[in-house]
């Protein structure tokens, strides 16, 4: 988790600048709001909303910010990537969640359409390369058996079902994010375990 602060946000072209000027940010995909809360006191200038479709964890994750201290900067609601009304963000963050999606190409275009036209979509997703034999090591077979139990059919149970799968690779996920209306997308950032994607319209 500490990478996100770290590592991954400041590989991406100007994101920190802004943060530390301040910027409005949505973490979509978050869960409880552990990724949202270590941006936000990260950056004390910038605004954060967090957006899940799971309420008990937005119910939890707004208890999160208020306990914190953060709740003057920090919200939750309760909204799936395509739902989320606000727009005019100059950062969206996606943590491990895209490929769990039932249409990760309508999230795309749905997240080109709420960034402001110079905005960043980060998408941090599992490390995988783009051909299954390129994964026969321990932490490919790990996700394989991750995504086969819980990613695929998490998808395959929502609205489209493309079932991406823990381990699409760059090529792929590229294609899914330029089908969202992406102009430019490149890999910021890459790890043992996860691979940062950056992308702007």
């Amino acid at each position: 988790m500490n990478n996100i602060v770290q590592s991954w946000l400041p590989a991406l072209d100007g994101v920190e600048a802004k943060l530390k000027s301040g910027a409005k940010v949505a973490d979509v995909g978050c869960g409880v709001g552990f990724s949202t809360l270590l941006m936000a006191q990260a950056f004390s200038k910038s605004q954060f909303v967090g957006y899940d479709f799971h309420a008990p964890s937005i119910e939890e994750a707004n208890r999160h910010a208020v306990a914190h201290g953060l709740g003057d900067r920090v919200s939750f609601k309760e909204a799936s990537a395509k739902d989320i009304k606000e727009s005019g963000f100059d950062l969206v963050t996606c943590f491990d969640c895209l490929h769990d999606m039932g249409d990760p190409r309508g999230c795309a275009a749905h997240m080109h359409r709420i960034l402001k036209a110079d905005g960043t979509w980060m998408i941090v997703e599992p490390i995988a390369g783009d051909r299954p034999e390129d994964n026969m090591n321990p932490v490919g077979r790990l996700y394989y058996n991750g995504s086969t139990m819980i990613c695929v059919p998490t998808s395959l149970d929502q609205e489209v079902g493309v079932g991406l799968g823990a381990q699409a690779g760059e090529i792929k996920l590229t294609e899914v994010i330029r089908d969202g209306g992406f102009t430019r997308v490149r890999r910021a950032f890459a790890g043992p375990f996860n691979m940062v994607l950056e992308a702007r319209a």
